[in-house]
């Protein structure tokens, strides 16, 4: 079997075994590019304040108080929108998961127990609306993206498996691509319009195929790192020379601890960080009670292509900073880490670069459907010309 012969197998052979979840998950990938951005399309309500002159937000505090009101556990997650953005609401979530050894059912959903997320206007601190985020459209896309719905290490797997495939195929089918000179390359960077369905469908499979191979390869290897533990670790080898410890340890005091002021220790917190950064693009606070610990995450706009974020930690008792990361004081693979979101939905790039994820999701979907087609069409013409 010539070489050209053998790829050719594996290419048509890998790309009917992987060919339905590619298409499921480049779909639902496709979907969850602007998942903020439709959600908010569809509610404007729950999303958008009205900001009156000469106010400024209420205290986080109050803002939580009010939030946990509706809440029938209690919060611990807080998102807290960019400064430039003052007619954004504040969410507040009550999340519980099971722990990971701890798997039960068939589906991802059974590892929550519960989530809630609610929306509150920072000015006059009223509930703008609360959602059961395991019901939420966009949260059942994303666990079809990357656990089709099944509990995660079944699921991971099965996706992971298939990206990895679709790895494979996307190499091959490049080499099955290559020209031979530059005329058959100028006839293979076009698509025939005015041809019959079955050359048209060649074209988009192999044309479209070759224009999105760059964006594909790095949607498909960005996105392994929720499948495999191996791979985020060879990569982050490859970065740093091993996996780092990024470990927030607990407050160190000992018993309680009363703050000297009679404000609240979450509005010290949030008071130390406006000091900090008089502009950001948006904050998330993870609460740990149990632990007296608050982690902070402050997003940056940065210097570099990265994507900027800054790390601190909280004693809740007195809302002391103890513990800080930085953007600078990053290694070059925790760098990568939390970029990777990010260069998977082309976020990395503004919106050009999420327009440029979607439509590059969209042409992944199309390949397992074309590729089937010719596969089909010419095991039909055989049997057909048997006859």
């Amino acid at each position: 079997m010539k070489v050209k012969n053998m790829i050719l197998f594996l290419h048509r052979w890998i790309g009917l075994l992987s060919g339905l979840v590619v298409f499921i998950v480049s779909i639902t990938g496709a979907i969850f590019v602007f998942e903020k951005e439709l959600f908010a399309l569809f509610h404007p309500s729950y999303v958008q304040v009205d900001v009156p002159e000469k106010t400024s937000t209420l205290p986080l505090s109050l803002l939580k108080a009010n939030a946990q009101q509706v809440a029938a556990h209690p919060i611990n997650i807080i998102r807290i929108p960019t400064t430039a953005d003052h007619q954004e609401a504040y969410i507040f979530e009550s999340l519980k998961r099971r722990p990971k050894n701890d798997i039960v059912g068939v589906f991802v959903n059974r590892e929550i127990i519960y989530w809630d997320r609610i929306f509150v206007d920072p000015y006059s601190g009223r509930i703008l609306g609360k959602i059961d985020v395991e019901t939420n459209f966009f949260w059942i896309v994303r666990q079809i993206h990357q656990f089709l719905y099944l509990r995660r290490d079944v699921g991971s797997v099965i996706v992971g498996s298939s990206v990895l495939l679709f790895i494979i195929t996307l190499i091959s089918g490049l080499f099955l691509w290559w020209p031979k000179n530059r005329k058959v390359a100028l006839k293979r960077l076009k698509i025939d319009f005015s041809a019959k369905w079955k050359r048209l469908n060649y074209d988009l499979h192999q044309v479209l195929g070759f224009y999105a191979f760059l964006i594909a390869m790095v949607i498909a290897s960005t996105g392994l790192v929720w499948s495999f533990k191996w791979w985020e670790t060879s990569i982050y080898w490859l970065m740093d020379g091993k996996r780092p410890n990024t470990k927030i340890e607990e407050p160190k005091i000992q018993g309680s601890v009363v703050p000297e002021s009679r404000i609240a220790p979450l509005d010290l917190i949030w008071s130390d960080v406006l000091k900090k950064y008089s502009t950001h693009q948006g904050a998330f606070i993870s609460l740990v009670p149990e632990a007296s610990q608050a982690n902070v995450n402050i997003y940056t706009k940065g210097n570099t292509w990265w994507s900027a974020s800054d790390a601190y930690a909280y004693d809740l008792r007195n809302g002391i900073a103890y513990y800080k990361r930085l953007q600078n004081d990053k290694t070059l693979g925790m760098k990568w880490r939390n970029s990777n979101y990010d260069i998977h939905v082309g976020k990395i790039a503004g919106l050009t670069g999420m327009w440029i994820a979607f439509v590059a999701s969209l042409i992944c979907a199309s390949l397992p459907v074309t590729g089937f087609y010719i596969w089909y069409g010419r095991k039909f013409k055989k049997k057909k010309s048997r006859l």
